[in-house]
């Protein structure tokens, strides 16, 4: 992954069922600042309704989505 055209952020999703069946959906683990890893969802389209932007402290690094 480039870091440099990437960025990664943390979003609030409105209604997460709705990215189970979504083609844009993907699972993903995501790499976290404090060295920790998540499995999360990695939407791929940008200008998706269902979810939210807010503040959060936490801050992924990287992911890996298995492409």
């Amino acid at each position: 992954m480039n870091s440099e055209n990437t960025q990664l952020r943390i979003v609030r999703l409105l209604e997460p069922a709705l990215c189970i069946s979504c083609p844009q959906a993907a699972f993903a683990t995501v790499q976290m600042a404090d060295g920790t890893s998540r499995r999360m969802l990695r939407c791929k389209r940008l200008d998706c309704d269902n979810w939210q932007t807010e503040t959060t402290a936490e801050q992924p690094v990287r992911f890996n989505d298995g492409s």
